[in-house]
């Protein structure tokens, strides 16, 4: 919480955060007892996860209200919400990979069985909540600012992002997905739309925190790594000029790659 030594400013902050601060405590307070729940009874707890992920979306955009009613009353940013706010969406991100896995160059089999846990939650719910994840970290890194020392440090976050929005798609079901009349049509098809988007997006940012800020190899292979979860997807889709641009993409990176590596010392 951010104080000031303006008392009316101080008492007009305390009085806008109140209910957002209230919010906090009741969804923190959920959140342990779903968790308890989750621990009784292992078998059931995937759509507990699930919903757990979203709550701590929810908690997020909480604190990012914190944060922007200490902007705007205070002429400060509330570092402290923004740190939890931060925190609460690394925690429904780990939710989620406890569900279906962070992998990324995967196939679909291998976290097939995991996803079929979720078979309670259909596709709308699987795509708000994707949507909704990438959104609560866009507003996170505006809120930070361009110039903030966690600008690369979302990457990681985006990467993460990007794996289990891949994983929470059924694409056995959006392969198949030539039914408009389906309730699942549209959100399968803006879901798999999003995928190709963020797996595209996360490859570029890999690579330009390795051209801009780490020049470390490994982040041209987290780069690359996504490139190929990426042309996995157009293949599965017969996008066959698609996956051929992933992969030239893909090709000239490695080389790029291999020819700094055998420079090294």
């Amino acid at each position: 919480m951010v104080k000031s030594n303006n008392t009316e400013k101080q008492q007009h902050y305390q009085r806008k955060i109140m209910l957002f601060d209230t919010n906090i405590k009741e969804m923190l307070k959920r959140e342990g007892v779903v968790m308890a729940e989750c621990r009784a009874d292992p078998s059931t707890a995937a759509p507990k996860l699930f919903s757990l992920a979203e709550l701590m979306l929810d908690a997020a955009s909480n604190y990012l209200v914190l944060n922007g009613i200490a902007q705007a009353v205070l002429n400060t940013k509330d570092e402290e919400a923004l740190g939890e706010a931060k925190k609460s969406v690394s925690k429904a991100l780990i939710y989620l990979q406890n569900i279906v896995t962070g992998k990324v160059d995967a196939p679909f089999s291998d976290y097939e069985e995991a996803l079929s846990e979720l078979a309670a939650v259909d596709a709308e719910q699987r795509y708000q909540l994707v949507k909704k994840l990438g959104l609560s970290i866009s507003l996170l890194k505006m809120a930070y600012g361009d110039n903030s020392k966690w600008r690369w440090v979302f990457v990681d976050m985006e990467g993460h992002c990007a794996a289990v929005t891949k994983n929470l798609l059924d694409l056995k079901k959006a392969q198949l997905n030539n039914d408009p009349s389906s309730t699942d049509y549209e959100p399968l098809l803006h879901h798999t739309y999003f995928v190709k988007k963020m797996l595209s997006g996360v490859a570029d940012r890999f690579h330009s925190r390795y051209m801009l800020a780490t020049k470390s190899n490994e982040d041209v292979w987290k780069a690359a790594n996504f490139l190929s979860a990426l042309r996995r997807i157009h293949l599965i889709f017969n996008e066959r000029d698609e996956a051929e641009d992933v992969k030239k993409k893909y090709d000239s990176w490695i080389v790029t790659l291999r020819t700094e590596i055998k420079k090294l010392p």
